[in-house]
């Protein structure tokens, strides 16, 4: 609209301006209206001076927004009431890009520093070489186990750690190394793995590393690979559409030097792309931060409020919670308790959260219809009080079995993996403990046992 609005101003005083050129011309003829032509001929030359003053001023306009935008400098304001009511549109999406490019870039610089806070905190060693040799990232626990400050170039690595160079070569490996370092406190064994990425034409290096000594179970370490993995896959997905995304955005706003745009090439279609490019940077960003969140979520989970309540009051709530999606599939929940005064101290939010994550898991992997039951039952022993979730579904695989309760395994197609890690994590909060019968076709058996 901003446009076509530019088009007829400049529209109108061309006319204006061809209607005094014939006007003088006419006047030409008559040699007794000299006064009257002299007027004309100033006021033709006040009209090119006002046209090329007011195409100039957009133009100054335009340029200072492509300037905000190259040096991102976010404090330029678009309020000049000199260019009149036809700008103001354009003024409000000059604005609007701003402010999306600034809320964009804030939510990068954000997603970056929470990735490097999670890497830092992993008891993994983890390096980025580029294939200049600049080393990207290296965390943390990296730092501690090489016993080396934060270089930035895989030459100066070598020459303070040449043994752990020596075990890389020249990255063409793919897997895991075991290898002998001097740690400062002795000889330590080491397992090392090596990854190589390819994001938007560059190659990279992605070593991992720990001390054996420090893992309890081999399956501990492959949790973590795997962690690495969704980690870098994740910011691959997120970095390259907003790395290209990006660079059409400076392709849409610049010519193929490199100068930037004149409004006469800047069309409505353009502006509209940008925004339509800054909305998919900001979507992308959230589910980022949605990712880095789930993830936190492992890594932090809150003291439990401790408080004594009825289990019979517990089941009727996760019953009433989960019942809509028990009906979808024809499923039916039960409890049993056979004293129904039975109480429990404990956190109660975090044990409904338990008992709904294993209710949810037993009725995705039900089919529809076939007729099946969810039992809630609960009991207490001489130690324990042992609160059972038992399914007659389709029962869980043996050879996954082991593997159901590490961080982000999961069986389903979309499946976040954090489920049942949570609710291990949550039981050992509550110096309790979960366990899991199961047998394929015969359904699965889950018990929570709080010590008394």
């Amino acid at each position: 609209m901003a446009s076509k609005r530019f088009a007829l101003l400049i529209s109108l005083r061309i006319l204006l301006i061809a209607a005094n050129v014939l006007l003088s011309a006419w006047f030409l003829l008559d040699r007794h209206l000299l006064f009257t032509q002299i007027l004309l001929a100033l006021l033709l030359v006040a009209q090119i001076a006002e046209l090329i003053y007011f195409a100039s001023k957009v133009n100054r306009e335009l340029k200072r927004f492509l300037d905000a935008l190259n040096y991102n400098d976010f404090s330029v304001s678009f309020n000049n009431k000199s260019l009149g009511g036809s700008f103001r549109e354009l003024d409000e999406s000059f604005v609007n890009i701003i402010e999306k490019v600034k809320t964009s870039k804030a939510q990068r610089e954000s997603q970056s520093e929470l990735l490097k806070l999670a890497l830092d905190h992993l008891r993994l060693g983890i390096i980025i070489v580029d294939h200049h040799g600049g080393i990207m990232l290296i965390n943390q626990a990296a730092q501690s186990m090489l016993s080396i400050p934060h270089f930035h170039s895989w030459e100066m690595l070598q020459k303070k750690k040449p043994a752990f160079s020596q075990a890389l070569g020249d990255f063409k490996f793919e897997g895991r190394k075991l290898i002998e370092l001097d740690s400062g406190q002795g000889i330590r064994e080491y397992y090392l793995d090596l990854d190589h990425i390819s994001l938007m034409g560059t190659n990279y290096h992605l070593i991992s590393f720990n001390d054996l000594k420090n893992e309890i179970e081999q399956k501990e370490i492959d949790a973590w690979h795997k962690l690495i993995r969704i980690l870098a896959h994740e910011v691959m997905n997120s970095v390259t559409p907003v790395t290209s995304l990006s660079e059409t955005i400076k392709d849409l706003l610049t010519d193929e030097s490199g100068k930037p745009l004149t409004s006469d090439q800047l069309s409505p279609e353009t502006i509209d792309d940008i925004i339509l490019a800054l909305n998919t940077i900001i979507r992308r960003s959230r589910g980022m931060l949605n990712f880095v969140d789930e993830y936190r979520k492992l890594t932090k989970l809150p003291a439990p409020n401790f408080e004594v309540f009825s289990i019979e009051e517990l089941f009727d709530t996760v019953m009433h919670l989960m019942q809509g999606q028990a009906n979808k599939k024809k499923v039916s929940l039960k409890k049993d308790l056979l004293n129904n005064r039975l109480a429990l101290r404990a956190d109660k939010k975090m044990v409904e959260q338990v008992l709904i994550n294993l209710i949810g898991n037993a009725l995705y992997a039900m089919e529809a219809g076939k007729g099946d039951e969810i039992i809630l039952s609960a009991k207490m022993d001489s130690t324990a009080i042992i609160i059972t979730v038992n399914d007659n579904g389709p029962g869980i695989k043996e050879d996954i079995l082991h593997s159901i309760f590490i961080p982000f395994f999961s069986t389903r197609k979309n499946g976040s993996g954090i489920g049942l890690t949570l609710s291990k994590n949550i039981m050992q909060l509550h110096k309790g403990r979960i366990h899991v019968q199961s047998k394929e076709n015969e359904g699965a058996v889950f018990e929570l046992s709080f010590s008394i």
